[in-house]
């Protein structure tokens, strides 16, 4: 998957990493995009399978860190 080119597991410690990182890049001058924004962990396969994630999920885990960046 994709999980290698984040900060982590933790969405707490991601975001905080995330926003810390945009910060840094955008205090030197330089553009920054968050990207691989939700459920796109899946390499294998990606466009076959679904990728069903409840409402809580996706606000407790995938969405953090992207608040936190903007």
């Amino acid at each position: 998957g994709r999980n290698w080119e984040g900060f982590g597991t933790d969405p707490y410690l991601s975001g905080i990493a995330m926003a810390e990182t945009i910060q840094g890049m955008q205090d030197a001058g330089v553009q920054a995009c968050a990207k691989h924004y939700v459920g796109n962990e899946q390499e294998l396969n990606r466009d076959t399978i679904s990728s069903d994630i409840s409402d809580r999920t996706t606000h407790e885990l995938y969405l953090w860190p992207f608040a936190d960046a903007v």
